[in-house]
């Protein structure tokens, strides 16, 4: 289990505790504010990596977008996500299906715009994965296509005294750490905005803006607990 970075995301609790957040903390502010921004056509064609219980992708659904495939790469993930929209009785206001951000088998320039929320692209193994991820990101975006995410950053969260002092992990890179949860360990990593900003220049995006979540909007209690300071990044196909 230790050594096995995908395992969070396949556990049946994780999956749970992430569908009350779907149904109890919902849109953050700053995602709505960002959202909107980003994608100002509720017809664009939209896709979600990463969609944990479907908290974000059942968000969209109910703003009004309904061109939307939310994709998760773990089966228990997606099954969730289908329960929570036809709870919300939304079962049809979008496409739920497996896809590996890594290995996408979308069609080159297909999709408008694309999310990965709460930190998913800092979740995959390793920066070999994100470098996969952002290249195939890159592929299935149409030019002048966005791509909105966030990630945590060890510069300016909570913990900045703590990753001064952090040793790096054998295998790792500095800013790779497992967390603990309510179900199992999670492996993440945590950039710093000119690491992350390097990645998306070497993708080919075009950074548009890159705000803390502080800087956009002031959360209420709910999305405190659930998730602490992160960092938006928003990038764009040329």
């Amino acid at each position: 289990m230790a050594d096995d970075r995908q395992a969070h995301w396949l556990n049946a609790q994780t999956a749970l505790n992430y569908a009350r957040a779907a149904v109890q903390v919902g849109l953050w502010a700053s995602e709505r504010i960002l959202i909107h921004h980003t994608f100002p056509n509720k017809s664009a064609k939209i896709l979600e990596l990463g969609c944990g219980g479907g908290r974000v992708g059942l968000g969209l659904a109910k703003e009004g977008y309904h061109h939307l495939t939310v994709t998760d790469f773990s089966p228990v993930m997606v099954d969730i996500t289908k329960g929570v929209f036809a709870e919300a009785s939304m079962a049809q206001s979008a496409t739920i299906e497996i896809a590996n951000a890594c290995r996408l088998t979308y069609p080159d320039r297909s999709w408008d715009g694309v999310v990965f929320a709460f930190n998913g692209l800092m979740c995959l193994r390793g920066r070999t994965d994100r470098v996969e991820a952002l290249a195939e990101i890159y592929r299935v975006l149409k030019p002048g296509g966005k791509f909105l995410f966030t990630a945590n950053d060890r510069e300016k969260g909570e913990h900045v005294d703590l990753w001064k002092n952090e040793s790096v992990l054998p295998g790792c890179q500095k800013g790779d750490r497992w967390h603990e949860t309510d179900s199992t360990p999670v492996f993440m990593h945590s950039s710093t905005e000119s690491e992350t900003r390097q990645e998306l220049l070497h993708a080919g995006f075009k950074i548009i803006q890159s705000p803390l979540r502080s800087e956009v909007a002031l959360e209420d209690s709910s999305v405190k607990k659930f998730a602490g300071e992160t960092r938006f990044y928003i990038a764009e196909r040329p």
